[in-house]
């Protein structure tokens, strides 16, 4: 259909000016304050999601490393539990060594004391 198939056809003619009505009024009404308000609330709310979602994003790394760290921490104080109650059974039996050879250090003490007398004894 050329440009001489419109001018003689009213019927095309009347469907040219309808399209050319509904473009135009698709173009008018792209331009108006809702559309735009709509379009800006769309993007304002695309543009919140994609903040969000990063936030969010944050949010778990950081909770990963505490976890971690605090899977550390758990590990490094069990580990420091047992190293003090490994130290308190060496004290414990350190102390009864002690106790023991304080003891034997006592009864030495006496059989010098004794020997000592038997030799300084009038013969």
């Amino acid at each position: 259909m050329d440009v001489g198939d419109i001018a003689g056809n009213p019927i095309a003619q009347l469907a040219f000016l309808i399209l050319s009505a509904a473009g135009g009024y698709k173009v008018w009404r792209a331009q108006q304050p809702t559309e735009a308000k709509e379009r800006a609330d769309s993007e304002g709310q695309i543009a919140a999601l994609a903040t969000w979602q990063q936030l969010l994003e944050g949010e778990r790394a950081a909770r990963v490393k505490a976890e971690e760290r605090a899977d550390k921490f758990a590990a490094e104080r069990n580990e420091a539990l047992q190293q003090v109650w490994e130290m308190k059974g060496q004290l414990k039996v350190m102390s009864e060594t002690l106790a023991a050879q304080t003891t034997e250090l006592g009864l030495l003490r006496d059989q010098v004391r004794q020997l000592k007398e038997q030799i300084h004894a009038p013969q």
